[in-house]
């Protein structure tokens, strides 16, 4: 690995979140559900009048990624559409999906609580506050 590269906050981030997704993957497979799956679904139960391109904007993702994630989800049974009109749906969780998000809701706690395993409090609001701003200075640009 090169000098430049283990210097690089984008290569860190990255490698970061490759580790954390690989084991929140691992976590969440008795469920049969992918991690952005249940990201999406939080994002469905949690927020008021919910559709795809809110969730998009909310993951940071594009509507296309989102619309596959949704159909899985639908297929699945845990989430039912309802078209407002020829562009909107309007998104619900249905019991199942509810049901998912609550089986799975104590193992996701213990995992993301233990992200934070030997951080004190302030390393923790320092480095939430400084992944902010990197991804402020990536939107600036």
């Amino acid at each position: 690995m090169s000098y430049e590269l283990e210097k690089s906050i984008g290569f860190k981030i990255n490698q970061t979140a490759n580790k954390i997704n690989n084991k929140y993957i691992q976590l969440l497979q008795t469920f049969n559900i992918a991690p952005e799956q249940r990201a999406t679904l939080e994002i469905i139960k949690y927020q008021e009048n919910v559709n795809q391109t809110k969730i998009a904007n909310i993951l940071g993702k594009d509507k296309t990624t989102i619309s596959r994630t949704l159909s899985t989800l639908e297929k699945k049974g845990f989430i039912q559409k309802k078209q407002l009109d020829k562009r909107t749906n309007l998104i619900k969780l249905t019991d199942l999906g509810d049901e998912i998000l609550n089986k799975s809701s104590n193992l996701v706690k213990e995992f993301r609580d233990s992200l934070f395993n030997n951080l004190e409090k302030n390393e923790i609001t320092l480095l939430l506050n400084l992944l902010e701003k990197v991804a402020l200075n990536v939107q600036e640009q």
